[in-house]
């Protein structure tokens, strides 16, 4: 047998990992959708959300991007969570490159899931727009 048919990888997140090895993208729990049309409950509104993010992800990263492409800065606020998260998740510490939460006040932004839905048990999971009215988290 050669080197790589006997190297057994298991993820840090078993339920990230198939039987086989492959990443598993857990469907997204909370989404919705900011209309300025009125067709959703969350409106077109400036400082209405906030962004929470890694930067060790590349679908925040896109969502950073957009952010500023579209000269949205001023209108959603951001706070970056620590890159390395463990089975609590995504931490918010004065580390370099992240920062506390001065929206809610957040230890781990599992705790936005959380306030959305309190029996919530899946993966945490990061872009996470919060709607700071309603206090609900979407994705």
């Amino acid at each position: 047998m050669g080197y790589a048919e006997t190297m057994s990888v298991r993820a840090k997140f078993p339920k990230e990992q198939s039987e086989d090895g492959r990443f598993v993208r857990q469907d997204d729990a909370f989404r919705d959708w900011v209309r300025a049309d009125g067709s959703t409950r969350y409106p077109v509104a400036s400082g209405r959300y906030h962004l929470y993010v890694s930067l060790a992800c590349p679908w925040a990263s896109r969502a950073i991007i957009v952010r500023r492409l579209k000269g949205l800065e001023s209108a959603i606020g951001m706070t970056v969570a620590d890159p390395i998260r463990d089975e609590r998740g995504w931490a918010f510490r004065e580390v370099p490159g992240a920062s506390r939460d001065p929206v809610n006040q957040f230890a781990y932004l599992s705790e936005a899931y959380e306030a959305t839905d309190p029996s919530y048990r899946g993966r945490v999971t990061v872009p996470v727009l919060w709607d700071t009215m309603t206090h609900r988290h979407r994705q």
